[in-house]
């Protein structure tokens, strides 16, 4: 590769680091506010890093997109208003000679965005969603939440004042109804909640078991230092859960089990495919675009803002346009051919227009040449 090659190289990678940098950095942390009760409630921060940095693959793969093609049309723009782009015509380089480290770079990244696309976002969003599942079904998320009466399952509530910074629970109150003629309450002041060979046990020191004999009208009171609860009988347990199609791998996709759910969702399991396949190839389409911009015809003071907006306008729209089609596709499944057709013919429309040639359709024509007497 060509030392003009690098420098051009080098000119884009600036502005789509930054542009990807600061359109990541925004999603990111509203996706991971999700995670902030978690934070509050005990969660390592390394778990909570951890888990928010799998949810980057998923994010990474549309600010890539608009990255490249905001990242594209500065630098191009920057080196024609910098005459860098005149001396390299002058010095006889061909637009497609300029235009080839773009779509170099363009190609790379259509690379990375399929090995995000088809790896690393079904991995991040499994584990995810795994944790997820298992916070919402453990009774450990349940007991921990302080200053909130917490049903374990009905007729049994559970009440903790404060969790201090190691983990010990403060202010503990557990109800049990299940029996109305013999209802439970246990008060201590402190203990813990505790995974065992044999199922989840609380722990529970310094306190009191209250039992209520509704019918002879008496009250039982046992004081006790140490007194282990069993709570195991009240842990869900899990079930086979369907995969979501964002969480599946390539096969799974194209080859799906045969169960109701997947029979239910095959058309949102059919356009998660098409996305996957699909959506790298705009990395092309989106820097011709974008070169189109700026390359195609002499500029001229008042064509010049139209031309970059114009190109400008053109990006945003086809990555709408793909976006509807791919919602719409879920239900009518005849739009699949143009998924395909799109990302091809706007990258030969670009490509056209990149090379200063016009287009021709009866009683319209489109050139790139500014009209004569502009200046």
């Amino acid at each position: 590769m060509t030392n003009m090659n690098w420098y051009i190289i080098r000119q884009l990678l600036t502005p789509l680091l930054f542009i990807t940098f600061a359109l990541t950095g925004i999603i990111w942390l509203s996706q991971s506010l999700q995670f902030v009760e978690k934070l509050i409630n005990g969660l390592p921060i390394s778990t909570f890093l951890h888990l928010t940095i799998l949810l980057l693959p998923g994010i990474l793969k549309y600010t890539l997109l608009m990255a490249l093609f905001f990242g594209t049309l500065f630098t191009f723009n920057k080196l024609y208003s910098e005459s860098e782009l005149v001396v390299m015509w002058a010095a006889g380089l061909s637009k497609w000679t300029i235009a080839r480290p773009a779509l170099y770079l363009a190609t790379g990244l259509m690379i990375f965005l399929y090995f995000i696309g088809l790896f690393l976002t079904p991995y991040g969003i499994r584990i995810v969603d795994d944790l997820r599942l298992e916070w919402r079904e453990s009774l450990a998320s349940v007991v921990l939440r302080e200053g909130v009466f917490n049903s374990l399952s009905r007729g049994v509530t559970v009440y903790i004042r404060e969790k201090s910074s190691s983990g010990e629970l403060l202010g503990i109150l557990v109800h049990d109804e299940r029996n109305p003629a013999k209802p439970v309450t246990y008060m201590a002041e402190q203990g813990a909640f505790v995974q065992t060979d044999d199922g989840p046990r609380f722990v529970m020191k310094k306190g009191n078991l209250q039992e209520v004999q509704k019918e002879q009208a008496k009250l039982s009171i046992l004081y006790f230092d140490d007194y282990t609860l069993d709570v195991s009988q009240f842990e869900k347990k899990r079930g086979t859960r369907w995969l979501d199609p964002n969480a599946r791998y390539l096969p799974e996709l194209i080859w799906p089990e045969d169960s109701p759910a997947t029979r239910r969702n095959i058309g949102e399991i059919r356009t998660e495919l098409h996305n996957r396949l699909i959506l790298p190839l705009y990395t092309i389409s989106l820097t011709l675009i974008a070169i189109a911009g700026v390359t195609a015809g002499e500029f001229t003071r008042r064509s010049r803002v139209r031309y970059i907006l114009t190109s400008a306008t053109s990006g945003v729209l086809l990555i709408i346009t793909a976006m509807v089609l791919f919602g719409l596709s879920e239900a009518r499944p005849w739009l699949t051919p143009i998924l395909y057709i799109l990302p091809f013919l706007s990258a030969g429309i670009a490509a056209h227009l990149a090379a200063g040639r016009a287009i021709k359709i009866p009683g319209f024509k489109f050139s790139p040449q500014p009209a004569e007497g502009n200046s």
